[in-house]
């Protein structure tokens, strides 16, 4: 007799592979609706694996007041310089402004730049009426440290928070900024504008102090890691919306200085003199966070080459 499959048989095992195809694309489905609700989370555990020598941070002399170096894994605090005294933030406040935004607003947002925000200190040539795709305009802000692109951003995604009127509003999106802070735990943390700029009654644009910065960048880094993908840069070149090609310059002059940068943002004014915020990876998958506050404009630069370059001569395995 022939060994001819029967026609039923065949059904069945067509069944049988329907079956299995029709699964995989439930499984492929789940991941990538995983991978988009978790908007780029990273997960970063304990690691005991690599440890610091405990005499590696002697007789470091640093310019700045206040100073901390940060494990983020193992969320532990390797050096640190009066680092709870509150001290004024110039524009790492950016980073806080970023946050507050990205739960506001989509990157596919489009921002226009009014006339009234480029009246901010610095020029950074963006046009009045010129559109922007938020996403672009974010990295062009942070990494240019641009205060035109920021307050448009925060008067933007103020918009938001009243969706009645969609009138822009700073005052309502500073007001969301401070309770970011205090929801990630910053509890030194003040903010009084988006930029960070000195206000013209002599206070400053917000302060923190080094180990509140230090656990915000964590908070970045887990949550929304491709805010600061554009600040490990020398340069980024973005065109906006309404066609004009713009070229931001890292104000962070160091950072081919770093080994492995994740990420970083600069401050500078009169009150707060200079300051500087830094990821980095310090082995594979090893995040270090350095926060400098209140050194010189120059200074900031070789205080965090000093402690990344300490940290990464204490590594050792056990």
């Amino acid at each position: 007799m022939n060994n001819i499959p029967s026609k039923q048989n065949t059904f069945d095992n067509q069944k049988l592979v329907n079956f299995f195809l029709f699964l995989v694309l439930i499984i492929s489905l789940v991941t990538l609706v995983s991978l988009y609700a978790s908007r780029g989370v990273r997960h970063y555990g304990p690691d005991s694996t690599i440890v610091i020598r405990k005499d590696v941070f002697e007789d470091t002399n640093l310019i700045a007041k206040s100073a901390i170096v940060y494990d983020i894994n193992n969320q532990k605090v390797l050096y640190q310089k009066n680092a709870d005294v509150p001290l004024a933030l110039a524009s790492v406040t950016k980073i806080m402004t970023a946050l507050t935004a990205l739960e506001l607003l989509e990157y596919s947002n489009v921002i226009t730049i009014k006339k009234e925000f480029l009246a901010q200190e610095g020029d950074s040539g963006l046009l009045s009426d010129e559109r922007w795709n938020f996403r672009d305009l974010l990295d062009f802000s942070l990494v240019a440290s641009s205060n035109d692109g920021t307050a448009s951003i925060a008067s933007a995604a103020g918009a938001f928070i009243n969706r009645d009127n969609q009138a822009l509003d700073r005052e309502a999106f500073i007001k969301k900024m401070n309770e970011k802070a205090a929801e990630i735990g910053m509890s030194t943390a003040r903010f009084y504008n988006e930029t960070g700029l000195d206000e013209p009654n002599g206070k400053n644009g917000g302060y923190s102090s080094a180990r509140d910065l230090a656990a915000l960048f964590e908070y970045t880094l887990r949550n929304y890691p491709t805010v600061l993908e554009a600040t490990k840069e020398e340069a980024i070149t973005v065109r906006s919306n309404s066609n004009f090609i713009h070229r931001a310059s890292n104000t962070n002059t160091s950072v081919n200085e770093i080994p492995n940068l994740i990420g970083s943002k600069t401050g500078f004014t009169d009150i707060a003199g200079g300051n500087l915020a830094i990821i980095f990876d310090a082995g594979v998958n090893r995040p270090i966070a350095i926060i400098v506050l209140a050194s010189t404009q120059q200074g900031r630069f070789s205080d965090v080459e000093t402690l990344t370059q300490k940290t990464l001569e204490g590594i050792s395995q056990e």
